[in-house]
């Protein structure tokens, strides 16, 4: 039946996996010059939008990404990966809360779209704090929450429990084995671009330029204006490999649900 918990986890998942897929592929060709355009998950929401079909695109990645957020509140709350409530387990199922806080924006933003308006009223709050004068606070606050979301990235693909999760799930060698290659890669990806935007964030705060808040989209140009286009197609396949782990994920759903 489609309406078990399973399922939307898997469509969530999917959609996740699709919108990471998407912003790599858009930003590795920008790097080899192929088109496409440095972007990131917002900037691919809005790419849709331009697109034949774009209001079907759109209605599908809104489903899917509530979907997302569906279960991620449903782990919050239910604690359906029986973690307790330790100070460890509180701070995991906080992080599944923010992310599905995260990515339910994304499905705001892409419902605005569908229905012909593409604001984003939370980065316009964001930009006004940025520009008050406690902008230097909030851009260092901000970029140590960012740094701190890089670390655990990398904490996270380097601790026992990622392999462990994986190693004893029921699920096929092979999917194993893609599950740990692509979370690594991807994971590695995201966290190089969590570091730069908390860099230029932080740096923003100490010079007084908070115009605005660094996005995914500054830390692929910031990339590519340091390291040239081969570390920038670098990074951009690293997000198609996290979108691509996504997809396993969702095929498998080795996370337990009940």
């Amino acid at each position: 039946m489609i309406f078990k918990k399973e399922n939307i986890a898997r469509i969530g998942l999917s959609a996740i996996g699709f919108v990471y897929v998407l912003v790599g592929v858009l930003t590795a060709m920008a790097a080899l010059n192929l088109g496409g355009q440095k972007t990131g998950t917002k900037g691919a929401i809005g790419f849709l939008s331009n697109q034949p079909l774009g209001k079907t695109l759109l209605a599908i990645i809104a489903l899917g990404l509530l979907c997302y957020v569906f279960w991620r509140m449903y782990q919050t709350i239910f604690d359906s990966r029986n973690l307790g409530t330790g100070v460890k387990a509180l701070f995991t199922r906080a992080g599944y809360f923010t992310g599905g806080l995260f990515y339910g924006s994304l499905a705001f933003l892409a419902i605005k779209l569908f229905f012909g308006s593409g604001q984003d009223q939370n980065q316009d709050v964001i930009v006004g704090l940025l520009n008050s004068k406690y902008g230097s606070s909030v851009a260092v606050i901000l970029g140590l929450i960012l740094a701190g979301k890089s670390v655990f990235e990398i904490y996270f693909v380097l601790s026992n429990q990622f392999k462990k999760n994986v190693h004893s799930s029921e699920i096929p060698e092979k999917a194993k084995n893609l599950l740990l290659k692509f979370g690594v890669i991807g994971h590695g990806a995201r966290s190089v671009v969590f570091g730069i935007m908390s860099f230029l964030t932080i740096r923003a705060g100490f010079t007084a330029r908070n115009e605005d808040l660094s996005t995914v989209t500054d830390a692929f140009q910031f990339l590519k204006y340091e390291f040239g286009a081969f570390v920038l197609g670098f990074v951009a396949v690293g997000f198609i490999c996290y979108g691509l782990y996504m997809f396993v994920k969702a095929r498998y759903l080795y996370v337990n649900m009940h």
